[in-house]
């Protein structure tokens, strides 16, 4: 019975610690300074601290092909679940960048199973912000209800909802904010 126990608790911290990501602290090699980051899923979310210094970056997806460039101060509005509203301004342009994403779907009919490829362009856009404390602890303490993002199109926005690939997101920039609060 107590070897079933601790396998039982074994089990769940190794499935804990592989599936939470961390902050990696390093060193950087050319200039010696201490790099504290964090990413989801390449840069999808990537949160970084640098001497003090705290920079986020998201990405959103538009679909089809825009050639629109946001420009420098581009707002960004997180509603947070303790009704608070986060108003960030990028510190760089932001440009597109056309990606294809194929997917295929499975159709049965007459007793046959057949496989149909579709794809879609995207125009995907990095969105980045430098953070003060306070900022990175409201992203930390208080999880993120609805998230507005500006529209190609002159001061038309979209509101996002968390679900599917946006709660996932929701969910990395509270991971990556906690993470982070704690080198601060």
């Amino acid at each position: 019975m107590i070897k079933k126990t601790l396998l039982f608790i074994n089990l769940i911290l190794i499935s804990l610690n592989s599936f939470s990501q961390k902050c990696v602290d390093e060193t950087d090699p050319f200039t010696n300074e201490r790099k504290i980051s964090f990413d989801y899923n390449y840069k999808t979310v990537y949160l970084q601290l640098i001497d003090e210094k705290i920079e986020f970056e998201i990405t959103f997806s538009y679909r089809g092909e825009r050639s629109n460039e946001f420009k420098e101060n581009t707002e960004l509005l997180f509603k947070l679940e303790n009704g608070n509203i986060l108003t960030l301004k990028t510190f760089r342009k932001s440009i597109p960048k056309i990606e294809q994403i194929n997917y295929s779907s499975n159709t049965f009919g007459y007793g046959m199973g057949m496989s149909m490829s579709n794809s879609q362009n995207y125009s995907t856009y990095s969105f980045a912000f430098s953070l003060s404390k306070t900022e990175l602890s409201q992203l930390a303490e208080s999880k993120i209800d609805l998230i507005r993002i500006p529209d190609t199109d002159e001061g038309k926005f979209y509101d996002l909802e968390s679900k599917g690939e946006t709660k996932k997101k929701i969910k990395a920039i509270n991971k990556g904010a906690t993470c982070m609060n704690g080198f601060i």
